[in-house]
């Protein structure tokens, strides 16, 4: 996130704050306590369908007003717990009068605000070790989805965690979809690929809903890259794209890419897909985790899927899980184990409050 983006942000977010704060004067006069917990129930809703609508919902004029509308989820998250805290310590016989309250409000904008940003770019690594019959050698793979490189992740986060990955020493790194979109211009797609080629790890890459710029003409009127640009960059810094399609990259280890549901027209079912070898350790990347059924008939070991964001916004977690989907960590669905990362980023926009940024890294050796 560049100096500007900060700036618009909190300039966007005060503005949203002093508007928010004239708009509720009316409503501070209200002396029923049921009337108070009504209004306080209508901005709980309305915050809910707020998040969901910034990572979930298809909406253009939300991708259009992007920071309005994360400014406006900003304040009313802030003024909801400031709610909460001025009730609690009325239980106490604490009073508070509007001038603390004004203050207490600003201050919990503030922090959310603050908290936000840190959390979508202190990127963690998680750790996951695998043992299975059907390895022969040891293998650490590394696997992370949904950078969103030129929206919600800045080039300083993005080469601290690359280097970091490099570290690492994974035999292969596997990429999970969308880690450009809609708001990357052909110019960081470019060096984004180029940075990623230049670690030397053997790369494998699949599309997510994102990577083509599918809404880029709804948003902008015009894509920033082409789909031919965006492979050719992939691919002229050694990446192998997976598309339908696996590698056998030992005897004993098979990577699989599928197309994202996103594109039906373009993704096989599972019977026509090309058969693999039997008896291999099989990794499937598949950008989106909700296919269970797929999932039972391909029989891959390990899936590996993000697209979720962990729900990025609090607390879309929680209502995806309520909703059963698979949202976050591991599943264990018929044959397969399918883990779903939090992501590298988040969508769109540079804030976080859900979950943290990571990628994954796997040590699978044979079973003893």
């Amino acid at each position: 996130m560049t100096l500007a983006l900060y700036i618009k942000l909190f300039i966007e977010t005060i503005l949203v704050f002093v508007l928010m704060d004239l708009l509720q004067k009316p409503f501070h006069k209200i002396e029923k306590r049921f009337l108070k917990v009504l209004f306080f129930l209508v901005k709980v809703i309305l915050t809910l369908y707020l998040a969901l609508a910034l990572i979930a919902f298809d909406y253009t004029i939300i991708w259009k007003f992007e920071y309005p509308f994360a400014a406006l989820y900003l304040v009313l998250m802030a003024d909801i717990f400031k709610d909460i805290i001025v009730f609690i310590l009325s239980l106490f016989k604490k009073d508070f009068d509007k001038k603390r309250k004004l203050v207490l409000g600003i201050v919990l904008t503030l922090i959310f605000t603050v908290y936000n940003i840190v959390n979508m770019e202190t990127i963690v690594p998680g750790y996951h070790k695998i043992t299975s019959d059907k390895l022969k050698n040891e293998y650490r793979l590394i696997f992370f989805a949904d950078l969103h490189y030129g929206s919600s992740q800045s080039q300083r986060i993005v080469d601290k965690a690359l280097d970091q990955i490099k570290e690492l020493h994974p035999d292969y790194l596997l990429l999970g979809g969308d880690l450009t979109d809609e708001n990357t211009t052909k110019q960081e797609m470019e060096y984004l690929y180029a940075k990623i080629g230049s670690l030397n790890i053997p790369t494998f890459y699949i599309y997510g809903n994102h990577d083509r710029q599918e809404r880029a003409v709804r948003k902008y009127g015009a894509l920033k890259y082409t789909e031919e640009e965006l492979e050719r960059a992939i691919k002229d810094n050694g990446i192998r794209i997976l598309y339908e399609n696996y590698e056998e990259v030992n005897d004993d280890l098979i990577i699989l890419g599928r197309e994202d549901p996103s594109h039906p027209d373009k993704r096989k079912a599972v019977r026509d897909l090309p058969k693999m070898p039997e008896g291999r350790y099989v990794v499937s990347l598949d950008h989106t985790p909700y296919q269970d059924e797929e999932i039972k008939e391909l029989k891959a070991d390990l899936q590996l899927s993000g697209h979720t964001h962990a729900g990025q916004f609090f607390p879309v977690l929680t209502i995806y899980r309520l909703l059963g989907l698979n949202v976050l960590g591991d599943y264990f669905i018929g044959d397969t184990h399918l883990y779903v990362s939090s992501g590298i980023a988040g969508w769109a926009l540079p804030l976080r409050s859900e979950g943290h940024s990571g990628f994954e890294v796997f040590d699978l050796s044979p079973d003893a």
